[in-house]
């Protein structure tokens, strides 16, 4: 969709922020990239009566109040970043305690029965650990017990 002509589209003819500026479209849309945000600030700042509601008085469009928004959207996005640096490390460390349990017996809690076998190897399902214990695959988080394998 092109815009231009009769700008049949656009506010006070104005054309649209983003089909100005080429902003890209997202996988997920409710992820905004910080160059977009700054995109967005920087034609809030230079426009106000648009971002004001159509009025040209202001309306609340101050400079303290971009500094809100920009503090706002950066701890977010440092928070995002921090949460799947916590997942991440959450992953190595569970495949790193599922790699030291190969070879060990354990107890494993499924359903209302427990079963008790040698763990024989270690899968990956998005990058979390699995047990693989007489041929069947189980989850970490039903580990019940952990002991030495008894020799045969």
């Amino acid at each position: 969709m092109k815009w231009g002509g009769n700008m049949s589209n656009s506010i006070n003819g104005i054309v649209p922020f983003a089909a100005s500026q080429n902003v890209q479209q997202k996988e997920d849309p409710s992820e905004i990239s910080m160059d977009d945000f700054l995109k967005i600030l920087a034609a809030s700042m230079s426009n106000p009566t648009v971002s004001a509601g159509g009025s040209s008085e202001g309306g609340g469009n101050q400079g303290t109040d971009y500094i809100s928004q920009f503090v706002q959207f950066t701890s977010l996005q440092q928070l995002k970043e921090i949460g799947d640096t916590m997942q991440y490390n959450l992953m190595m460390g569970q495949q790193q305690q599922a790699f030291s349990l190969i070879g060990k017996q354990v107890t494993i809690q499924e359903n209302e029965s427990e079963i008790t076998g040698t763990v024989e190897k270690v899968r990956f399902i998005n990058g979390f650990a699995t047990l693989v214990v007489d041929g069947k695959e189980y989850n970490m988080a039903s580990i019940k017990d952990v002991g030495m394998a008894s020799e045969k």
